[in-house]
């Protein structure tokens, strides 16, 4: 359990899916080469992936969430032109994230880079500063500001633009934007486009500035889903000025630890900085004691220390489970739900399959086989059977009613139960999911459970079931790290049935 939580620890360093975070610029133009010379393109080793502004010498400014399965590594500064780069503009970088983000729905959407080297400012190299604001701006409705961005300039376009583009928008009420939002906006926000207009942004642009009066006073956060059909509800930027002494605070900080300490250490320090409570498998919150005679499919997944993760038969040699529970797992234990009453018959050695697509939850692809090295013996005498998957692919009504099942603690903290337990849980509307969660909720998952509700899973049950109708819909992934679950995000699942034919595929060859 000590390594799962690791995990956990790890895949908190995320935030990325669809109160869509990014943004392409919308109905605007093409940036002259002599303006917005702070602009930064964020990227990783496969090409931009975000927008940043240039603060000083050696920082950028851009979104915590670009910190995802995005990892940047490098920034592209003095040019407009992403095809127009060489190896003077690539600036390697170290992250610093705001240790209160978790996601965008709860705020401190920032993150600074630094950068390897510091950048030539000047004429020559196209490169400028752009300023913060020094006080607190009161930023009246309609007025007017600028955004700009490599982003898609229409839904769905797929690849960043080569030329940087740029778009006026106007500012939003604070009040007005709530209110149109619900209240499902954090605080220290700034609303501006999107919303009776055809201007604003979309994806691939997150971390970019929202620029008034010649200073950066917001950064690109999210907007409504993946869609840049406008008007909608407003664009949300996180408002810069709330944040002017963390930037002040970190900055200081980096340049007085790099005195002391190598960079390496450096990096661990910002690593830690960035952990916060997202968190991977599930304790059954406010569930029972499951019935002897039911449930006979659950598998608790074990390393030689014990319990680690839950599972459940699909075949007679398959237990399905979830990728990030391979934590040194060596078998399954199945036809008991007392982990107590547990003899060398119950256990069954396993070799994994995991989905190749996985690399951590907030990406998605959460799903992984176990091969039994023997058949599992069904039947009413070895109280062993196996659960239906769904054949086609499923959509679950809003708040219909599920379960789920686990031998997780039954409170934040506790620990392993022996005995199973499980719980019924609504189903959560994807779309409203995506506003609650933002960019950490990846694709193909199914939300029930957590919010607005005291039932659900916590820590210690990853890869169990979530059972709508008989059938296993989904396989407990994360949720937000904690079990208090007033006010909370929904609990996430893998959807099963978008992976039925990788499923069916893997069993053939593993």
């Amino acid at each position: 359990m000590h390594a799962l939580h690791k995990i956990f620890i790890f895949c908190a360093l995320a935030g990325f899916g669809k109160k869509a975070l990014g943004a392409e610029i919308i109905n605007g133009q093409e940036t002259k080469n002599n303006v917005m010379q702070y602009m930064a393109s964020v990227h990783n080793d496969s090409g931009h992936v975000c927008g940043g502004f240039l603060i000083s010498e050696d920082f950028v400014l851009t979104a915590a969430h670009c910190d995802s399965c995005r990892n940047p590594t490098h920034v592209v500064l003095g040019t407009h032109n992403l095809k127009d780069v060489d190896k003077t503009n690539i600036y390697h970088v170290k992250t610093c994230k705001h240790r209160g983000y978790r996601t965008v729905s709860s705020g401190n959407d920032i993150m600074l880079l630094k950068l390897s080297r510091k950048a030539k400012l000047g004429r020559n190299t196209h490169i400028k500063l752009i300023q913060l604001p020094s006080h607190k701006m009161k930023l009246k409705e309609n007025t007017k500001c600028r955004v700009a961005g490599w982003g898609w300039r229409r839904t769905g376009a797929g690849e960043a633009e080569d030329h940087l583009h740029d778009v006026e928008v106007p500012v939003i009420d604070l009040k007005k934007c709530r209110k149109l939002w619900r209240n499902l906006i954090p605080e220290k926000v700034i609303c501006a486009g999107g919303y009776s207009t055809d201007k604003g942004f979309c994806q691939m642009d997150s971390g970019g500035p929202l620029v008034c009066d010649n200073q950066a006073v917001g950064i690109v956060s999210f907007n409504n889903g993946r869609i840049c059909d406008y008007p909608d509800v407003p664009n949300v930027y996180t408002d810069m000025y709330k944040y002017i002494p963390w930037v002040k605070k970190s900055m200081k900080n980096y340049h007085r630890l790099t005195a002391a300490v190598t960079m390496h250490a450096l990096n661990k320090i910002f690593i830690f900085s960035a952990v916060v409570g997202f968190a991977l498998g599930g304790d059954i919150i406010n569930g029972e004691k499951t019935k002897m005679n039911a449930m006979q499919y659950m598998a608790s997944v074990q390393s030689n220390k014990g319990h680690i993760c839950g599972g459940f038969l699909i075949s007679e040699d398959f237990v399905l489970t979830a990728a990030h529970c391979d934590l040194n797992l060596t078998h399954v234990v199945l036809g008991t739900h007392n982990l107590r009453d547990v003899d060398e018959s119950m256990k069954y050695p396993v070799t994994k399959c995991k989905h190749g697509g996985y690399k951590k939850v907030a990406c998605g692809d959460d799903i992984m086989l176990l091969k039994l090295k023997k058949k599992a013996k069904l039947g009413r005498n070895t109280h062993i059977d196996v659960i239906n998957l769904p054949n086609h692919k499923i959509d679950l009504n809003k708040k219909k009613m599920c379960r789920v099942a686990g031998w997780g603690p039954t409170k934040t903290g506790g620990r392993i139960e022996n005995e199973l337990r499980d719980v019924e849980v609504p189903v959560i509307d994807y779309e409203e999911c995506i506003k609650l969660w933002g960019d950490i909720l990846p694709e193909n998952v199914i939300c029930a459970g957590g919010k607005d509700t005291k039932k659900g899973f916590c820590q210690g049950d990853s890869g169990g079931p979530l059972v709508c109708d008989d059938q296993a819909v989904g396989i407990v992934s994360f949720n937000l790290g904690k079990c208090d679950y007033l006010n909370d995000v929904p609990n996430v699942y893998t959807d099963v049935s978008k992976y039925i034919s990788w499923i069916k595929r893997k069993m053939k060859k593993c």
